[in-house]
């Protein structure tokens, strides 16, 4: 365990090393190399003091990045195509391998396996809100997993859930043989310059075909009371975690409680952003914002303690971060969830609700299960 966090420590100077002597990039060039990869959840631990309760161990690393000196990035807003490299130009490489490149095989999932039964995860949320009630927190967020057999290319099911659930993170990372993939709609924190942001979502309705139905949804989401106070909790923490970087007087909240809608669900969706102090790098506020409130719960430290008690098993990539550190300084993490994590033949596909006073047991399990809905269509 010692050994495990001081490996977790080694990587967040790295980072902190690279950020430092980041330089800074065009105008408008938000990624030019550098790294890109997930940081698990768990990575808190060398943040933070969570005792770590029983012998829970994710399938996956606490963190992995490739460094890439060059590559390709696609501009979905201008439709093109750019290469970019830092010393060795391998253009005429790149483009040999996209030729070579061949069909997937289709991708089969087996059973999918809860860890909770209802039953079970609404028995945790009980002694959730007794917590709260008592006064150590004001919402924690619990989660529950499945896992799934599976055989073939997750790169199919890639493709498959940019169809079904287009967001705004969209991802397929491979280490060896574990793989990421998901549609992430939240953004854990941006830095473009010394401009940082990110966008809390808290508060969950369907999203139907019917655009009157959807109409009516949303108004309700918006009026209720216990969707409101967590969403308000969770703007209020944001705040804080960015104000620990940006200068003093800079946080605001340009866009407030707005709803987004997304293929399967509709939330509720307010943007944070201040200006980073002058020497702050991109890891000083990573390491500010992670994790998000918004899978965590208010206090943050304390409710990371009570999901400690709570949960069934380490939560891994769940919860964490995926995106990227750039050599020119910039950063851009999605919050890891609408996930699936696969190692091994198996997948893992996790999801939360958040618990308050007022939350009533089986609508959270009923929350849970939506946010799984996109990924089991696809």
């Amino acid at each position: 365990m010692e050994r495990r966090i001081e490996a977790c420590k080694a990587l967040l100077s790295y980072l902190e090393n690279l950020n430092t002597h980041a330089k800074e990039g065009k105008t408008g060039e938000r990624y030019s190399g550098g790294l890109v990869g997930y940081v698990s959840y768990d990575l808190v631990r060398s943040l933070e003091k969570i005792p770590r309760v029983g012998q829970k161990r994710a399938a996956l690393p606490d963190a992995e990045f490739g460094l890439f000196e060059d590559g390709i990035v696609f501009d979905h807003v201008k439709g093109k195509l750019y290469y970019f490299c830092r010393d060795e130009n391998r253009i005429d490489r790149v483009r040999n391998l996209v030729k070579e490149s061949g069909q997937e095989s289709q991708v089969v999932f087996g059973e999918p396996k809860s860890n909770l039964s209802q039953e079970e995860f609404c028995e945790r949320v009980g002694r959730a809100k007794e917590y709260i009630q008592s006064g150590d927190i004001f919402q924690v967020v619990l989660s529950r997993r499945y896992k799934i057999p599976f055989k073939g290319s997750l790169l199919r099911f890639y493709r498959a859930l940019r169809k079904v659930n287009p967001s705004p993170y969209m991802y397929y990372l491979k280490f060896g043989d574990r793989e990421v993939v998901g549609s992430s709609p939240e953004m854990l924190v941006r830095k473009t310059g010394r401009t940082v942001e990110t966008f809390p979502i808290a508060g969950t309705r369907p999203f139907t075909s019917d655009p009157a139905r959807n109409k009516a949804l949303a108004a309700e989401l918006l009026q209720d009371e216990k969707e409101r106070a967590e969403h308000v909790m969770l703007v209020d923490l944001a705040r804080n975690d960015l104000g620990r970087v940006c200068d003093y007087g800079t946080v605001q909240v340009p866009e407030f409680m707005k709803v987004q809608n997304y293929s399967h669900v509709q939330h509720i969706v307010s943007r944070v952003s201040g200006r980073l102090q002058r020497g702050a790098t991109g890891t000083d506020v990573f390491k500010a914002v992670f994790p998000a409130g918004t899978v965590t719960g208010a206090p943050k430290v304390r409710a990371m303690q009570i999901i400690e008690e709570l949960e069934v098993g380490a939560r891994g990539p769940y919860a964490g971060a995926v995106g990227y550190f750039s050599s020119n300084g910039n950063a851009d993490f999605a919050i890891t969830i609408r996930t699936l994590f696969a190692q091994k033949g198996y997948c893992y596909l996790q999801s939360g609700a958040g618990i308050v006073a007022d939350s009533g047991p089986d609508r959270e399990w009923i929350e849970s299960e939506r946010k799984t809905a996109a990924l089991f269509t696809a």
